[in-house]
């Protein structure tokens, strides 16, 4: 009995020190990236902490950042996007999962089968269909449609790149729940719209939340079609921040950018923790 006790100690220390290990290294940008931030000398490259005690830290950078005009406009088409991007998802994908989940139809199975697939998509192919998506856009412009440069563009495509993952999960959600929901309020009256959005949505909160985290990451975090439609977002900011005219100059700047660009998405982690497990464990366990 003691050896096993000693046994449990021995791994449970293990364990620990090897998570404090892989947590220190998942830290380690994050935190050399705000120690370079604050960094009192632009246009140096942080290499040790003697450094800062040379030049010493300079907190308002932070301000300078917020207040250029530049940033500020990237940073609202950015949300703009962003919501955009979850507003059209919900109303795309809820349709289509309920229908999914509660509907038999010729082709059901073989189109549930292509979206799998098509979510697991990768590497050469997606490059691949980026490529062809954006030739296929300039034609768009040339014909007369304002394609370059309108942000509204933008949140049609991160949708459609959700829509094969996101309906698989949400249909998940839906076979859960009890059709007697659906068939009480059919039969007070309600049209489908009004089941789908006001009943059987609610009723799958955590599904809803993982579908708006998903759709605010696509759009947030997105950089190469942005670039490719020349539409200012706050990726494209801090990339031209660091590989622009003035950006061997400005490392801290650019460092301070990154912080700022990441707070959103930290902070919707760590309120959204509890949904995103139990969003995946749902996902494991009917999927």
């Amino acid at each position: 009995m003691k050896s096993i006790t000693f046994t449990n100690i021995m791994l449970r220390i293990i364990l620990t020190i090897v998570g404090v290990l892989v947590v220190s290294i998942l830290l380690y940008p994050v935190v050399y990236a705000f120690l370079m931030s604050i960094m009192g000398r632009e246009g140096i490259f942080l290499t040790s902490l003697n450094q800062l005690a040379t030049y010493g830290i300079d907190p308002w950078r932070y301000l300078e950042v917020i207040r250029d005009p530049e940033f500020v406009k990237s940073l609202t088409t950015s949300i703009i996007v962003a919501l955009l991007t979850i507003l059209v998802s919900v109303l795309v994908i809820t349709p289509a999962a309920y229908g999914f989940s509660r509907f038999r139809f010729w082709g059901r199975d073989s189109l549930l089968y292509v979206y799998l697939i098509m979510s697991q998509v990768g590497g050469g192919f997606g490059i691949m269909a980026t490529v062809a998506l954006y030739i296929f856009l300039l034609r768009l412009n040339a014909m007369g449609v304002p394609v370059l440069g309108n942000m509204f563009i933008l949140p049609v495509i991160y949708s459609s790149g959700l829509v094969p993952f996101m309906t698989w999960l949400l249909k998940t959600y839906f076979d859960s729940l009890p059709k007697e929901l659906d068939e009480a309020a059919f039969m007070d009256g309600a049209s489908w719209s009004t089941i789908v959005f006001r009943v059987i949505l609610p009723a799958s909160r955590s599904a809803l939340i993982i579908i708006t985290l998903f759709s605010f990451m696509s759009a947030w975090g997105e950089f190469i079609l942005a670039n490719f439609l020349g539409v200012s977002t706050l990726a494209q900011y801090i990339f031209y921040t660091a590989f622009g005219a003035r950006g061997l100059e400005l490392p801290a700047r650019f460092a301070a950018n990154a912080i700022l660009f990441a707070i959103p998405t930290i902070v919707i982690y760590v309120v959204a923790q509890r949904y995103i497990g139990e969003a995946m464990r749902m996902g494991a366990v009917r999927g």
